[in-house]
């Protein structure tokens, strides 16, 4: 659990400063990952701590008054699910993605993203991948939208 901790920082930390939102708004963070089966459990404690980051980071504790919503979506491990879920999250204005437990979701959520992109000019998503480590990912497939 201990390297998620400095990833889930610097996410926030991107977020606030790439969302150049205004004192009081909310930039919301898609968490995709299981929360139901057998990687429920783990899912559970990984999206709690994400909460437990985006309120020590939000709100009064941010100079700017920004504040970080985490809005987690549960992909069963599919990478079907996890494209489902991206494009839902277009729909609901989230500009930023989480995700980790899963190459072959991590494969399609930086496919959708980058899809998305393409077709969306100024409504940009960014992914960031906290463990997912197909050589793909950083290889032939990486993109500019991928971190």
């Amino acid at each position: 659990m201990k390297p998620v901790l400095p990833l889930v920082a610097a996410a926030l930390a991107l977020a606030s400063g790439l969302a150049f939102a205004q004192k009081g708004e909310t930039v919301k963070i898609a968490w995709i990952d299981p929360l139901t089966g057998l990687m429920g459990p783990v899912g559970q404690n990984q999206v709690n701590s994400f909460r437990f980051f985006a309120e020590k980071l939000g709100g009064a504790a941010n100079p700017a008054g920004v504040k970080f919503e985490i809005v987690p979506i549960d992909n069963k491990l599919s990478p079907q699910e996890s494209t489902n879920a991206v494009k839902s999250l277009t729909d609901q204005g989230v500009r930023y993605v989480v995700q980790g437990n899963g190459s072959g979701a991590a494969l399609a959520i930086m496919d959708a993203v980058s899809k998305h992109n393409e077709r969306n000019p100024g409504k940009e998503m960014v992914y960031l991948n906290y463990a997912a480590v197909d050589p793909d990912l950083t290889n032939s497939k990486c993109n500019y939208w991928h971190f």
